[in-house]
């Protein structure tokens, strides 16, 4: 795409190049940086995150907001306000990650979630029975009233899908990891309806509601497609408009079903989770065969479908559908691939699989992917780049640390340092916990200091492509208090593989010649 001219708003010279052909500048909003002298503690912001009451030697979790502006800063902009809620997404990964050290936090948000469970059918809601919430917000707080006059939703807002199987992935870690064990399963709640019911009953209804959805498409993938007019489009963690595109730049065909590449890989673990729990604790056994079995059938479809030997090689970010439903490949190299390495979809020492691992791997440390403080959601060479997007090219805390628990799963402990000791970057220069930095190649963390608008005159939509981040973010804290706990005692570590060490060495290379 050319840089487009004929705007009347003077662009920045470093913001020119990442304007594109038919935008037109509408708006430029420079904010005001949070004046902050020393990092806060990741604990203190979670304490914050959580609502957590404290006294004497008690806790009293709630499970955490999505996000909240630094204590210090007291002349935030509203837009560091707007995720001060819960999200079923964030809360369900700050709970597993924190699993290990805070397990009533993970107790109170499966609890708190499934009391919001969906019951029945409700389209401004997109609700259905078995539906973990996106969004939950008080229908009279001003932003829930914003949100629905402008987009018609209803509360609690159900438009993910993916909150679904990591529900039942945080449920089940909780029950095998934990003292009160399966004996959670029979813990009472009311749900949405006022009715009485068991932990037990909202897990086999969320496996349900996967099932449902698998059992009604074609190639039994978990897709999404908001029937509301003004429903997030994109119901996965990149949920930007235009985060789904093909390599010449298309936006993803959203009249038909998108299936992305990590939802696959968490409903293939979700499966497999539920198996374990219909198997020891359910007295499910031909269910848990049937779940297993649909588990291997959508391995071999992700393995299949969205796999390409492109470039080298790697996972493409999902698929769309043309006009007569024929499935096609988005085909752009993206930080989703990465999350395979965090599951068990990859392990094994097939050759295919190890393969497919180490290409992964090449990718996301190569120049195009990696970022002088972590991993980019979107490689430099692709069209829709801009280092400031917010999920076109900028870096995710949180991105970049699922990443690194899968390279230590696969035993790359070299690699996964190398990631981590960015992030710890990160935090010291930028004294915060922040949503995202710049997806550009300088060591030094930036955050974006402005707002920009464009109207993208192709697709007849208004586009931010660049705004600062969430100042404290659940689960950019949740990574650092992890990280920071992580015991290396608990790997073993051997001496690096020839592949591990070319990769360290390219890497070496690659910031020598920048920098």
């Amino acid at each position: 795409m050319e840089p487009a001219s004929g705007n009347s708003i003077d662009i920045p010279a470093d913001l020119l190049p990442y304007i594109f052909t038919g935008e037109r500048v509408t708006n430029i909003e420079y904010v005001k940086k949070a004046a902050t002298q020393h990092t806060p503690s990741s604990l203190s912001e979670l304490y914050r995150l959580a609502r957590v009451e404290i006294s004497k030697s008690l806790q009293t979790w709630n499970p955490p907001l999505a996000s909240l502006a630094l204590e210090s800063d007291t002349e935030t902009s509203s837009h560091l306000h707007r995720y001060e809620a819960l999200f079923g997404r964030d809360a369900l990964r700050v709970a597993i990650d924190l699993l290990a050290f805070y397990p009533q936090l993970t107790r109170k948000t499966i609890i708190a979630l499934a009391k919001l469970q969906g019951t029945s059918y409700n389209l401004a809601r997109e609700e259905e029975p078995g539906r973990i919430p996106h969004e939950i917000r008080n229908p009279d707080d001003p932003i829930a009233k914003q949100l629905s006059k402008e987009f018609g939703w209803g509360w609690p807002y159900y438009g993910s899908v993916d909150a679904t199987p990591e529900f039942i992935r945080t449920l089940v870690a909780y029950c095998q990891q934990t003292e009160e064990g399966f004996g959670f399963l029979s813990s009472h709640f009311t749900d949405k309806d006022g009715q009485e019911r068991q932990i037990a009953d909202a897990l086999i209804d969320a496996v349900g509601w996967i099932i449902n959805r698998m059992d009604k498409n074609p190639q039994h993938l978990l897709e999404f497609k908001t029937p509301l007019p003004g429903g997030i489009l994109n119901q996965a963690w990149k949920d930007s408009w235009d985060s789904y595109f093909h390599s010449d730049g298309t936006i993803a065909n959203h009249d038909k079903g998108v299936a992305s590449i990590e939802v696959q890989r968490v409903v293939y673990d979700a499966l497999l989770d539920a198996a374990e729990i219909y198997d020891d604790a359910l007295g499910k056994s031909s269910e848990a065969n049937a779940l297993r079995q649909r588990a291997n059938e959508l391995k071999q479809t992700i393995l299949d479908v969205f796999w390409t030997d492109d470039k080298g090689g790697y996972f493409v970010i999902g698929t769309d559908r043309d006009d007569n439903g024929n499935l096609r490949q988005l085909k752009i190299r993206t930080s989703n691939m990465g999350h395979l390495l965090h599951s068990r979809l990859l392990e094994g020492n097939d050759t295919a699989l190890v393969e497919m691992r180490e290409a992964i791997i090449r990718q996301l440390f190569s120049p195009e992917m990696l970022g002088g403080n972590g991993v980019r959601t979107l490689a430099t060479n692709e069209i829709r780049y801009r280092p400031g997007a917010y999920h076109n090219g900028s870096i995710w805390l949180w991105d970049t640390y699922f990443i690194v628990q899968g390279l230590h799963r696969h035993n790359y402990h070299l690699l996964a340092n190398e990631l981590s000791q960015r992030l710890e970057k990160v935090i010291h220069q930028t004294k915060m916990f922040p949503e995202f930095v710049r997806g550009d190649d300088s060591p030094r963390a930036y955050l974006n200091q402005r707002v920009v608008d464009v109207w993208d005159s192709i697709n007849n939509k208004s586009n931010r492509i660049e705004q600062p981040p969430q100042e404290v973010q659940a689960w950019s804290v949740a990574a650092i208090i992890t990280l920071h706990h992580y015991d290396a005692k608990n790997h073993s570590y051997s001496k690096p593989s020839q592949f591990e060490s070319e990769i360290i060495k390219s890497i070496k290379a690659s910031d020598d010649d920048l920098h």
